[in-house]
């Protein structure tokens, strides 16, 4: 899961990925773009701002255990036992109380509402795709040559 896929994975109440599986977003080394404050902060609250800001600066992709060390991830296993692992999560949740499940699921989303309030990022956004950077990002990544960037 790498750039959105990455982002995808932070929206998620509970995430299984395979051992072999990759997560990162290299948007500093492909295309010179940024994520939106709403994914940003999701990945900022599960990983922490360090990590965050070391997967974005760096562009690199994180193995599997390392996205389960640092909480990106719930479960990294074994490609072939992926469906009975996911199934064998839904079925004990599944068991368990509904009211508590949903209760739990929605005191999440108010305290990570209230920890990121909605800030405007248009501005930065604007910054990143409007530049001649990511124009260059998206030649070389089309062209599958390295970015020559500019800061501009």
């Amino acid at each position: 899961a790498t750039g959105a896929g990455c982002g995808i994975v932070a929206t998620c109440d509970l995430s299984v990925a395979t051992i072999d599986s990759q997560i990162g977003i290299p948007i500093a080394r492909t295309l010179g773009n940024v994520a939106s404050s709403g994914t940003f902060a999701r990945i900022v609250n599960l990983i922490g701002p360090a990590r965050a800001k070391e997967m974005i600066f760096t562009g690199r992709l994180f193995s599997a255990s390392e996205a389960q060390a640092m909480g990106l991830i719930n479960r990294a296993v074994p490609k072939e036992s992926i469906e009975s692992e996911v199934m064998e999560m839904a079925r004990q949740i599944a068991a368990n109380a509904p009211l508590t499940i949903r209760a739990t699921k929605e005191m999440t989303r108010r305290l990570m509402e209230a920890r990121n309030p909605e800030q405007g990022d248009a501005d930065l956004i604007e910054m990143c795709y409007m530049s001649a950077d990511f124009k260059e990002g998206v030649d070389a990544f089309l062209n599958k040559r390295k970015p020559q960037w500019t800061g501009a």
